[in-house]
């Protein structure tokens, strides 16, 4: 586990209480190094806060564009403090203007989409009728046996040729005979095909 107390950016917390000024300005230039790691924007920013200082306002639209989640800012409301927030009214109408904090309070307050579509998933669950199989005594009729299927509508030409190839004569005789039954334009190709199988 990692202490904090040995951190880097700890040391630079506990710095930034006693010398802010130079601290911000070590900050700056490890951001300048480090442009994307935003736990150095969020501490520049909380010591610009903490001792009050003029960069406090740049520090935070930076640690706000350079963050993954603005959730942590929302406590420390500077940004009303200075009077950028400018709530028209407490009205709850198309008009009323409001700032990305009160948006987000808001969306706190709401029930979320999710929990009502598991609870209504849930009462179907247990209000849905429940599908009851009968167990009679009478045996079912087997309908594959009402089934027929005629060898001759199956027969290709592709199937006599895997007959002959495997060496099933008898069968790839009858398939070629089937074949110029079914087909009698080719049946003088069909017939060849019966000559060959009969002479060897």
């Amino acid at each position: 586990m990692v202490s904090h107390e040995r951190t880097y950016l700890e040391k630079l917390r506990q710095k930034g209480i006693d010398e802010p000024e130079s601290t911000l300005n070590h900050l700056d230039t490890l951001v300048q190094q480090y442009p994307y790691f935003q736990a150095l924007h969020h501490l520049g920013w909380k010591i610009a806060h903490d001792n009050k200082l003029p960069e406090e306002s740049s520090l935070l639209k930076s640690c706000s564009l350079h963050t993954k989640s603005r959730l942590h800012l929302i406590p420390h409301p500077i940004a009303a403090a200075e009077g950028l927030i400018d709530v028209v009214s407490e009205q709850n109408n198309v008009d009323e203007v409001r700032t990305f904090v009160d948006w987000l309070k808001r969306l706190e307050d709401t029930p979320s989409k999710g929990n009502e579509q598991n609870r209504l998933i849930d009462k179907f669950i247990s209000d849905a009728p429940r599908l009851v199989v009968s167990k009679s005594a009478e045996k079912q009729p087997d309908l594959t046996k009402k089934q027929q299927f005629d060898d001759n509508q199956l027969m290709t030409e592709t199937l006599a040729e895997v007959y002959l190839k495997q060496g099933k004569l008898k069968k790839a005789k009858k398939a070629y005979e089937i074949l110029a039954l079914k087909y009698p334009e080719k049946s003088g190709f069909f017939a060849d095909q019966i000559r060959k199988i009969t002479n060897e």
